[in-house]
């Protein structure tokens, strides 16, 4: 097939699927032009709810956390410290899961139209340049797709809520540590392990819905058996999975800064200063959002290509053996 030729049918090297992803949007600029004024208008919304809705309520938290780590444990305030704090963490803890969720939940739509098209722009099968014409050749894989959407978000949005509930424990263990303080450690311990599964999670659900995308109509590939076929070819690819996991982190982190810097110039009333590095910092990760994309198509084709490869090796063998 044409959709295996690119990337699949020599021996990629380990940065083939990135390069893959980085041309990819020259092959269909006018499509990918209105994908990504889409992703800058979306992460623009996400900053503007961060800090209007989260950010406020993470300083009345770190106030009180200051507030109690400064008060004599034995004295009489500070069970009533304790209580304020719980409190304004538990209305955190609600801001933050419904953020993550309307996150995941618009994330995964807007990604499902730019997998489509870097799934249709890859293949190379006939010229798609509108989001009429996207969705007119993508209607026989749409059912499929849409249905994996919705089972990756209940999946992830289940991952958030126990993320969410394990830093609470920990939070809670915080404040009694000079009581629980092997609890403490270990907490924070498991806190890690979960986070670290939270990523690697999020990949092979984002690689769920691009096996939905491509293959929901011709094999029934979707929702629970979308991330299953994903899962199998991820494996023996961790490693692969892994590099792309920490190259589009380390493209993120690096563009934070220009973040951190937008947030010291809204504090120090310079607005127009905050206005052009908000503007920068959107632009930067809407190319990273489109980019992880792009490799995302570029690293399932590649996988997809080697288990072609390695079923026509075995059935090779299998074959031999029988003669």
């Amino acid at each position: 097939m044409a959709a295996t030729k690119p990337a699949s049918s020599t021996t990629p090297s380990s940065l083939n699927f990135l390069k893959e992803g980085l041309l990819l949007p020259g092959r269909n600029r006018r499509l990918f032009a209105a994908i990504f004024m889409i992703l800058v208008a979306w992460i623009s919304l996400l900053l503007v709810a961060n800090e209007l809705g989260v950010e406020p309520l993470k300083l009345e938290v770190g106030r009180d956390m200051d507030t109690l780590m400064s008060t004599d444990p034995r004295g009489p305030d500070y069970a009533h410290l304790v209580r304020e704090t719980l409190d304004d963490y538990r209305v955190l803890f609600l801001a933050g899961a419904a953020y993550l969720v309307s996150l995941d939940i618009t994330g995964s739509v807007i990604q499902l139209v730019s997998l489509f098209a870097a799934v249709t722009t890859y293949s190379g099968d006939g010229e798609v340049h509108t989001f009429g014409a996207l969705l007119g050749r993508a209607k026989q894989q749409l059912k499929g797709a849409v249905l994996t959407v919705a089972f990756v978000c209940a999946l992830k949005t289940a991952a958030v809520v126990l993320l969410l509930a394990l830093s609470t424990l920990v939070a809670f263990l915080a404040f009694r540590r000079y009581h629980y303080h092997g609890l403490f450690l270990a907490g924070c311990l498991v806190l890690l392990v979960a986070f670290v599964f939270y990523v690697f999670l999020s990949f092979l659900c984002s690689l769920a819905v691009v096996v939905a995308v491509d293959e929901s109509a011709a094999r029934r590939h979707h929702g629970a058996g979308a991330v299953g076929q994903a899962w199998q070819l991820v494996k023996g690819r961790q490693r692969r999975a892994m590099l792309f996991v920490s190259v589009m982190s380390v493209l993120a982190a690096v563009f934070r800064p220009v973040y951190w810097q937008a947030k010291i110039c809204a504090r120090g009333n310079m607005a127009s200063g905050a206005v052009l590095l908000g503007v920068l910092y959107t632009v930067q990760m809407a190319a990273v959002e489109l980019f992880q994309d792009c490799a995302l198509i570029a690293f399932y084709y590649e996988c997809k290509g080697r288990s072609a490869q390695e079923s026509e090796t075995e059935y090779a063998k299998l074959s031999i053996q029988d003669a």
